[in-house]
């Protein structure tokens, strides 16, 4: 793929970051500060292996995944699944690109910081035979994750018993591994770690040796794949999301950035190639992954070639966060991060593509780099190739194609793609019309604090739409959006304006739609311009768009849509159209409709 971006090529624009970085005393030194050795447990990698776990642990573990979020506690005390504690919510399966890697562990530490479940007996086991050259050497082949859309979990969200939680598994990598052995004068390949001791290779220790999954069933695997195949479905390693005491959505939704980009290793640990160990002067700079905000740290390492550096660098520049803020500076990195095979980079690059920062705008080079970011496990790429699919920017609009892509999106975990995804399934885009399945999705998308997905959410339990009525849970979906989102605080108006599961409140009403409108909701500002405040300025050509879209919605039966389109009607002077629609919203079941109906507009 060829990407033009403007400015400086990729060496230039190194030359200039470490020109600014070194004028930037309060810059952290490059690399982690060394620290005293570690106690026998160590806590807080947010993605530990679990292939030493014995099958019935990840038997227990993968049967805790399908009833809800997985709890467990992590501290000193070591790592324990809480069965009688989750979260209300679910996991989905998104495929990735095939990739192979051998991690090994050399040292005690290693072994507990990665292994927090066995890692301290391993490490008995083992006993000198490491100080003399003995690894673990780890094979991996991984196909796919399995991923939820909560992005932070808090201690009211916890069902059970959960006395100890102190994280939520958010995530798990899934493939197939060996586990074997191994000498640090020796590297060996996938390949021959999974067939040692079957005449493969060097001889194989009965007592440390696990194997769960098959290469060939592996080989079978594509990034479209709905479901990993039978013998290449082993849980690999979990990604884990802190507990907070008490948690704000709003701040939450403020800080949100791709999860592919966040720092996993404890304190004093660096990522290398797959582990997190302790900094050394023998480590190659190309495998130690940098720390987010590490201005000094991420530009020499993305120097030496660790592709997530690169895309992490990128990030802070166009933010400003650890390191000189500079737009045009992010897209060749972003490139450089891509091209070396991080996903993440790729997205972040089909988003400067698509917005214009640092570079022109090109919507047809920003699809292709989401969907390579996409194929290559990044849930936040698919929701953007599937968005751009679906309104038909840069690629031709294909809704089928578009289902695909937010489905893929949505089950790795990006909250936004269920939202999108749902509306499909409420109109019968891209696949059949499916009231309950657009229900669940909308709920996936509140779990992840998407706003829109919130306000869609509560219309569901609002009408009763695919799920049993609710006026109470509805009015909580339609509060937790418009804490989230502005622009969704018209439906919560509705709420106060009716006198729905809550007191009528005239006042808080007008005072809600003013807020969506202030921050560009179409319907919120069409009431304040047709009913309380005619000089209200409105965007008139992305009025008749929006009705045109709705239009179809409120002719399958969407109540909520048909007294939206009255109102923006009424706001652009085809008063009797919009009576008759805000009428057609009544007749369906819209009481917000049959007020509306009732009250002479001002415009």
């Amino acid at each position: 793929m060829k990407v033009t971006v403007r400015a400086a090529n990729a060496a230039m624009v190194l030359a200039l970051l470490g020109s600014a970085a070194s004028c930037r005393p309060d810059l952290p030194p490059p690399g982690p500060t060394p620290i005293a050795p570690s106690p026998e447990f160590i806590t807080g990698n947010l993605e530990p292996m679990i292939v030493d776990w014995q099958p019935e642990q990840r038997g227990d573990l993968e049967v805790s995944m399908r009833d809800g979020l997985v709890v467990v506690g992590y501290d000193k005390q070591g790592f324990r699944l809480l069965r009688d504690c989750h979260v209300d919510g679910t996991y989905g399966f998104m495929g990735m690109t095939r990739r192979e890697r051998v991690v090994r562990l050399e040292s005690a530490d290693d072994l507990r910081a990665n292994l927090p479940l066995g890692g301290i007996g391993l490490a008995a086991k083992l006993g000198g035979e490491l100080e003399k050259g003995a690894t673990l050497d780890i094979a991996m082949v991984m196909i796919g994750k399995l991923r939820t859309t909560w992005r932070s979990v808090g201690s009211e969200d916890l069902v059970g018993q959960c006395a100890g939680a102190t994280h939520v598994v958010r995530g798990a990598t899934v493939g197939a591994f060996a586990v074997d052995k191994g000498d640090r004068t020796r590297m060996r390949a996938v390949a021959e770690i999974f067939g040692a001791g079957m005449g493969g290779g060097m001889a194989s220790s009965s007592m440390i040796r696990t194997v769960d999954g098959q290469l060939a069933d592996c080989s079978s695997a594509a990034p479209d794949s709905p479901t990993a195949p039978k013998q290449c479905g082993a849980l690999i390693r979990v990604e884990l999301l802190p507990i907070a005491a008490t948690k704000d959505v709003t701040l939450t939704a403020a800080r949100a950035r791709d999860p592919e980009l966040a720092d996993v290793c404890p304190s004093g640990l660096v990522m290398v190639e797959g582990k997190c160990t302790r900094a050394q002067a023998s480590l190659a700079s190309k495998d130690i992954e940098c720390t987010y905000g590490n201005g000094r740290q991420c530009l020499d390492q993305c120097k030496a070639g660790n592709a997530k550096s690169c895309a992490k660098l990128s990030l802070m520049v166009v933010k400003g966060e650890g390191a000189p803020q500079s737009a045009e500076q992010g897209p060749p990195l972003a490139m450089m991060a891509c091209k070396r095979g991080d996903a993440a980079g790729c997205t972040l690059l089909g988003n400067y593509l698509e917005h214009g920062v640092g570079t022109q705008k090109n919507h047809k080079e920003a699809a292709e780099s989401y969907a390579k970011g996409c194929d290559a496990g990044d849930a936040e790429g698919c929701q953007w190739v599937g968005t751009m699919l679906l309104i038909g920017m840069g690629v031709p609009r294909d809704t089928k194609l578009a289902a695909q892509a937010l489905s893929k999106g949505c089950k790795g975990g990006a909250h936004g793609a269920c939202s999108d995804l749902g509306l499909l399934a409420l109109g019968g885009q891209g696949f059949d019309k499916d009231l309950p399945t657009a229900t669940g999705l909308f709920k996936r998308a509140c779990d992840g604090d998407n706003g829109t997905g919130c306000s869609n959410l509560g219309y569901m339990l609002e009408f009763g739409a695919g799920t049993p009525k609710n006026l109470q849970a509805s009015l909580q979906a339609y509060l937790k959006a418009c804490k989230l989102d502005d622009t969704t605080c018209t439906q919560l108006g509705a709420m106060f304006h009716v006198g729905k599961g809550v007191a009528r409140d005239d006042a808080k009403a007008v005072a809600l739609y003013k807020t969506a409108c202030a921050k560009g909701d179409t319907v919120g500002c069409a009431l304040v311009r047709g009913y309380i405040d005619p000089s209200q300025t409105f965007d008139v050509a992305r009025a008749n768009g929006e009705m045109n879209v709705w239009k179809a919605t409120c002719e399958n039966g969407i109540a909520r849509d048909c007294t939206g389109i009255g109102l923006i009607a009424v706001s652009v002077g085809r008063r009797d159209e919009g009576r008759q629609l805000l009428e057609k919203g009544c007749t369906l079941g819209d009481e917000w409709g049959c007020v509306m109906a009732k009250l002479s507009p001002r415009l």
